[in-house]
């Protein structure tokens, strides 16, 4: 029986030996195989020059001729492994925000309010589908929607059906993810009462504004009136450059609150105005309706915060007064980041009553008003919200045409704290409005009680003084 034997020489020759008298024959060994499973061979090594193999003689006639030397191969390098390259994570799905804010449900005894309209705040990340499941089955109409400017938001308003109330909408609503609030569209009114009493022209008499007129008059301001609209054909205003917007719902304008205001601030013929040189921005947000009752709501007031950012208004004056209002109070915020001077009149409402807004906001310059003897009018709020005082009662301002009227009311002292912030600010350009503020509080004479108080609170203003602060 033949036996193989495989050898491995390192460094020698392979050689191929014959043996016949033991009977086993020893063969080299092939790349390829191994010894045990699992085991890489060892290589044998190649001599550059390998010599003739040799064979035992063999007892047959003829000799086995010795196999043909292999030539060496050359040895090949090993591949260079190509470098990884690393692994791209999968791309992220952006973050969903989820806007957040108080709820707009009205207080239970607030009732200033447009019965069958709402306003709506959607999530920015909603769409279409999610907003139309939001309001199904409520049955309300959509009647248009707006970004605001100084709340920066965007809103939507809707007109709710007969057997619908605006609690209950503002409930189901804000019951769905897609909504971030809802609220009522508030109602504002003028803040003015008739007065037959005829005096003269006190209340320039009282802030010293011929001393200020002989350092400035208010130019290179722009004062924005929301308010009914200005007659800009009535003779008092003849000097006064005057651009005027309409964003009321509809109703009339003949309600002269807002010419009333403009008077104040800018009359110059048989009246002086506080800033006569001021350019007045009228925009119109509140009408009179067929009951003959004049009001905006939050939506034209909304809509009148744009126009005024639009016209880069320095000073808002707001002499009307409402209920409190989340959105109104942001776009309040947003005024003063704009460094735009909100000045809007405590009310009429008595001493007793609850604080209106927007003069109840940290960020408004709050006006009650005085009379000719420096006591306080008696239908004005009252509170430790109130910034200053001025002239508002039984004032000549101007009416319908080429008429005059006597009036009351912190609607008119607002007009003159206004005219007073617009003279500073002309006198004082650049200044901004926790400067214009302080001039107004260093400038004010002590009413009332020593000190601040919850009537008068910094007091009255003097012009001179104010426009002063930085020119001394």
């Amino acid at each position: 029986m033949a036996l193989k034997i495989k050898l491995n020489a390192i460094g020698l020759t392979s050689v191929l030996l014959t043996v016949f008298a033991l009977g086993a024959t020893v063969i080299p060994a092939h790349a390829g195989e191994g010894g045990r499973a699992g085991e890489e061979p060892e290589k044998t090594a190649q001599p550059a020059n390998p010599a003739p193999q040799r064979t035992a003689p063999s007892p047959t006639p003829a000799a086995t001729p010795a196999p043909a030397p292999q030539q060496a191969q050359p040895r090949q390098a090993a591949p260079v492994p190509q470098q990884t390259q690393p692994r791209q994570a999968a791309p992220r799905a952006p973050a969903v925000i989820v806007e957040t804010a108080p709820s707009g449900l009205p207080p239970v005894d607030e009732t200033r309010f447009e019965p069958d309209e709402l306003i709506v705040r959607f999530q920015t990340s909603s769409n279409n589908a999610s907003r139309n499941r939001a309001i199904a089955g409520l049955g309300i109409a959509h009647q248009g929607v707006r970004t605001f400017v100084l709340p920066s938001v965007t809103v939507h308003l809707y007109r709710l059906p007969p057997n619908l109330s605006v609690r209950e909408a503002i409930t189901r609503l804000e019951a769905s993810p897609a909504v971030v609030n809802a609220q009522p569209n508030y109602l504002y009114t003028t803040a003015q009462s008739e007065s037959g009493a005829k005096l003269p022209q006190f209340g320039n008499d009282m802030v010293s504004l011929s001393d200020a007129h002989a350092r400035t008059t208010g130019a290179n301001t722009r004062i924005g009136i929301i308010d009914t609209a200005v007659d800009s054909s009535h003779a008092e205003l003849a000097n006064t450059t005057i651009a005027s917007f309409d964003v009321t719902d509809g109703g009339s304008n003949v309600d002269p609150h807002g010419t009333s205001v403009a008077g104040i601030l800018t009359a110059n013929a048989k009246l002086i105005g506080v800033a006569p040189d001021a350019q007045i921005i009228s925009i119109a947000a509140f009408s009179t309706d067929a009951s003959g009752i004049t009001h905006g709501n939050t939506w034209t007031i909304m809509e009148a915060l744009n126009v005024a950012v639009d016209q880069r208004v320095d000073v808002l004056n707001m002499s009307f007064a409402g209920p409190s209002d989340p959105l109104f109070e942001r776009a309040m915020q947003g005024a003063q980041r704009e460094n735009m001077i909100p000045v809007a009149a405590a009310g009429n409402e008595g001493p007793g009553a609850a604080t209106l807004y927007p003069a109840g906001y940290d960020t408004v310059v709050s006006v009650t008003a005085t009379d000719s003897q420096n006591a306080v009018y008696a239908k004005a709020n009252t509170g430790g919200h109130i910034d200053f005082a001025a002239p508002g009662v039984d004032l000549l301002v101007l009416g319908n045409g080429s008429a005059f009227r006597m009036t009351s009311g912190t609607s008119m002292a607002t007009a003159y704290i206004s005219g007073i912030v617009a003279l500073t600010l002309s006198a004082n350009l650049g200044a901004d409005i926790a400067l214009l503020r302080s001039l107004l509080e260093n400038s004010a004479t002590d009413l009332g009680l020593p000190g601040k108080d919850s009537v008068y609170v910094d007091g009255l203003p003097r012009a001179p003084a104010a426009i002063g602060g930085l020119l001394n």
